[in-house]
């Protein structure tokens, strides 16, 4: 059970510049993630006009309510799939807004008629425990392991 409103989903804009750097710089973010280190505010910008122009990427943000919870990143690869990555709020952890968040992004990709996926992917940590379990509780399987930088990693697929 939740205790908040459903998770929405709405595209990331110009605006939330400074909350999505806040929540890229978070500790826990950082440690789940392939770049430890801190995200300067000029890479964040650059970052964020390159996404909100992509042809082939969405950045949405989650709500609950009329509150900002979590961000996906949904990237589509030259074989059609589409790779998601998500990052919940630290404030909205531990409260299934992950799970929500994925469900939301699966969802929203379905319908994007220039996304068009084949598949899914998540490339994780393997010591990320709770995302292994967010995205194998949703019907995601192991498929192998790839490296992002020097960063081992675990792939795992999903079928549209």
């Amino acid at each position: 059970m939740t205790d908040h409103p459903p998770v929405t989903l709405r595209p990331a804009t110009a605006a939330d510049e400074a909350l999505l750097l806040v929540w890229a710089n978070d500790v826990g973010t950082r440690a789940a993630g392939f770049r430890p280190d801190p995200i300067s505010a000029e890479d964040h910008r650059r970052w964020l006009a390159d996404r909100l122009a992509s042809a082939s990427g969405r950045l949405l943000v989650g709500m609950a309510g009329d509150v900002p919870v979590g961000q996906i990143r949904l990237d589509r690869d030259a074989g059609g799939r589409v790779e998601i990555g998500i990052a919940v709020a630290p404030e909205a952890r531990g409260r299934g807004v992950g799970h929500e968040l994925l469900r939301a992004a699966l969802d929203e990709a379905r319908r994007d008629d220039d996304l068009r996926p084949s598949g899914f992917l998540a490339r994780i940590r393997p010591d990320n425990a709770a995302s292994i379990a967010l995205f194998t509780g949703a019907g995601f399987r192991h498929t192998g392991d790839v490296t992002i930088g020097t960063w081992r990693c675990l792939l795992y697929e999903a079928d549209v």
